[in-house]
């Protein structure tokens, strides 16, 4: 399968709200929000979302010039006591090519941007059930280090948010 990998722009909110809804369609629990919340939200707060400044930074798959895949990195405050970790969001895959290894190329990719940035810590959270993201995330070194009980709640139900953290390669030296 031939798919590219490029940094994602503000002109790609659009792409990036019809992946997200696809995948929200198909499953809300893993994106943490149902339908509706998806649906209210406006093209341009994922418009700025895409435009935070560098070293932020959001990567897409795309097929056939579609977005099928995403993965970003946000650096959670701009002091100096906060800039040593930034936060793993936004992993994305399209139903239609899930087990294709996208996800693991996109991640990478904003994996590597974070390593290239000076990063020592990279988090996420993972919405559970969703063995195939927390199977991903193991493979690349994160570590499960916490759990937030009833972290997101889908209609009457509630899901654990596992809590994963990874050190910088360059850090292990």
């Amino acid at each position: 399968m031939d798919f590219q990998i490029r940094q994602l722009v503000a002109d790609d909110a659009e792409a990036f709200s019809k992946l997200r809804r696809e995948l929200t369609a198909d499953n809300p629990i893993p994106m943490g929000l149902t339908m509706e919340e998806e649906l209210s939200r406006p093209i341009q707060g994922f418009r700025d979302q895409l435009s935070y400044p560098e070293p932020n930074a959001a990567f897409g798959a795309f097929v056939n010039a579609e977005l099928v895949a995403s993965a970003a990195v946000a650096w959670p405050s701009k002091l100096p006591s906060s800039r040593h970790k930034t936060t793993l969001w936004g992993v994305f895959v399209s139903p239609r090519y899930r087990r294709k290894g996208l996800g693991r190329f996109v991640v990478q990719r904003a994996i590597d941007h974070a390593e290239s940035a000076g990063i020592r810590r990279i988090n996420l959270t993972v919405y559970v059930p969703n063995l195939p993201a927390i199977t991903l995330y193991e493979s690349l070194q994160f570590k499960h280090c916490g759990v937030e009980p009833e972290a997101i709640r889908i209609g009457e139900a509630y899901f654990d948010g596992y809590q994963m953290s990874r050190l910088s390669i360059g850090q292990l030296r």
